[in-house]
């Protein structure tokens, strides 16, 4: 099942590796929707979930890196967005992996993309030019 299609229109940053990042989380994203819509067992979903927790950690400190690289004004709230959303993946582990998670993860992933994570970049890379 895919819940989520890569389009570069609407999705890319221009940077290619944070949209190789952010590609690999919607493949991730993707497969908990396929486990699920097949009714995959529970060790199977913490599985990848788990992944997708370990490779967002992973992905948030290399876009931070990079953010850092560009200018530090508004990093700050940038990492406190990045902070919040590890809690509330941290909070959903509590519960069975489920529809209102895919839809979380939908909704932030596809926000956070293309409202934060482009206006970011394309406030602060003009610097570099």
């Amino acid at each position: 099942m895919t819940l989520i299609k890569w389009d570069d229109e609407t999705l890319s940053v221009g940077i290619r590796h944070i949209d190789k990042q952010h590609k690999t989380l919607v493949n991730y994203i993707n497969e908990l929707a396929t486990l699920i819509d097949n009714q995959a067992d529970h060790t199977q979903l913490d599985e990848i979930y788990s992944q997708l927790v370990q490779y967002t950690q992973y992905h948030f400190a290399s876009e931070e890196h990079y953010f850092e690289t560009l200018s530090n004004n508004d990093l700050a709230l940038h990492k406190l967005q990045h902070k919040h959303f590890l809690e509330e993946l941290d909070n959903f582990k509590k519960e069975p992996v489920s529809i209102d998670l895919l839809h979380f993860l939908l909704d932030w992933l596809v926000v956070h993309i293309q409202c934060e994570d482009k206006k970011f970049i394309n406030k602060h890379e003009i610097k570099l030019v």
